[in-house]
């Protein structure tokens, strides 16, 4: 059995910038001054390592106990202002996550820097959080890299199958962090150019597959599997 874990911003779904707008508002809010998210890198990072990094580029305190505070009113802002019309499915994946879902030879899996709330909120506008029983999430570490070793034991305790990373783990993103947190796990690492970045950026850290984008699912099928 092959274990599939994707990243979910730039590779499932696309946003349309209503996650920096929650975090600018969460921030604003709760450092009642104005916050700039101007500069700051939003792809491929955990929410906790973003809000740390929101907060020192405006010079504010980034204690464990303000991100935390920080990360609760995000949530409940997105959770208030996110709608179907915000999330775009990114071609082909509807489609792809159809087929290995019904595939015995498969379990699918979430490693993304979401934190779990927003995660499932944003695969749900469009009903693909059906295929995600198991996951690892930003709210379960900040560092990214120690998210598919988690993602892999929690896929074992659901499945009673025991997931080798360097035989049966494969980490689907689209950002060099999804690459280099595959690496740390052993893991096979699938790149794909539907996020911020494309192939010449892409390819220069190697993964063993990298794909336009998951417009044509038996390719990625074939591929992958």
């Amino acid at each position: 059995m092959t274990l599939l874990l994707f990243d979910i911003d730039g590779t499932l779904v696309r946003v349309n910038g209503r996650g920096r707008e929650a975090v600018n508002e969460a921030l604003a809010s709760l450092m009642e001054q104005p916050i700039s998210v101007d500069g700051v890198t939003f792809s491929g990072r955990t929410d906790p390592a973003i809000v740390e990094a929101v907060l020192t580029h405006n010079g504010l305190s980034a204690t464990d106990a303000v991100i935390e505070d920080v990360i609760a009113t995000y949530v409940e802002t997105m959770q208030n202002v996110l709608t179907p019309a915000d999330v775009e499915v990114l071609p082909g994946v509807a489609e792809l996550l159809a087929e290995l879902h019904a595939r015995p030879d498969v379990c699918l899996g979430l490693v993304t820097g979401n934190v779990e709330p927003i995660a499932y909120e944003k695969l749900s506008a469009h009903g693909l959080d059906q295929y995600f029983p198991v996951g690892a999430f930003g709210s379960d570490h900040a560092e990214r890299n120690r998210l598919p070793e988690l993602a892999t034991q929690r896929a074992a305790d659901h499945t009673g199958h025991a997931f080798q990373p360097t035989e049966h783990a494969v980490v689907v993103g689209d950002t060099a962090h999804d690459i280099e947190c595959a690496r740390a796990a052993g893991a096979r690492a699938v790149a794909v150019c539907t996020g911020r970045y494309g192939r010449a950026d892409l390819s220069q850290h190697d993964p063993d597959l990298l794909f336009d984008s998951l417009s044509e699912p038996s390719a990625f099928l074939r591929q992958t599997l």
